[in-house]
């Protein structure tokens, strides 16, 4: 059932599929076959890995998005861009969709392990979030610094849209400012 079908008839005609890393050629009346099917590479498994990890995440689905990033960084992505975006999404399954207040030290190591070696803006603000969120330091005050907002607009509308979605902290500073980067109301 299912499948891309042939219905001609025509004794010398063929068809040829390709789906993902599978091959196939349909031959009518053909005295030989071949089927052939190759192994991806490690770079081609960790964009894989990557895609399918993103997904995951998008969903809301941490345990999967872990398992999948996980093997994506274990492999190593070419393109270092997308290798600092996998340890980013990887930081932010790891949280599990809950603030950080509420995750274990190990999960909190973790994400800062992960993130430290990044220099990228919104690796940044979710080691300030972690941080500020963990030891309840924005318990201190509940006005929004205006360097901290200006400083917010260092990172990507996207990534901070992701944080926003997936560290529910509304209370910290820090998810303030991501969350008016990413276009949601202020407070």
């Amino acid at each position: 059932m299912g499948g891309n079908r042939d219905t001609n008839q025509n004794p010398n005609h063929h068809s040829t599929y390709d789906i993902g890393r599978q091959e196939a050629r349909t031959i009518n009346n053909a005295d030989t076959i071949n089927i052939s099917y190759r192994d991806p590479g490690p770079v081609e498994s960790a964009e894989q890995f990557l895609r399918l990890g993103e997904t995951s995440l998008h969903q809301g689905l941490y345990d999967s998005a872990v398992a999948h990033l996980t093997k994506c960084v274990g492999l190593g992505v070419s393109d270092p861009s997308a290798a600092a975006h996998a340890r980013f999404l990887l930081a932010l399954a790891t949280l599990r969709g809950k603030r950080p207040s509420l995750c274990t030290g190990a999960e909190l190591t973790s994400v800062v392990s992960l993130l430290s070696p990044l220099l990228e803006p919104s690796a940044r603000f979710l080691v300030a979030l972690v941080e500020e969120d963990r030891t309840n330091a924005w318990m201190a005050s509940s006005e929004v610094p205006v360097s901290l907002r200006l400083s917010a607009r260092q990172v990507d509308r996207s990534h901070a849209d992701l944080i926003r979605r997936h560290v529910p902290a509304p209370q910290s500073r820090v998810w303030q400012a991501l969350n008016e980067r990413a276009g949601g109301t202020t407070s």
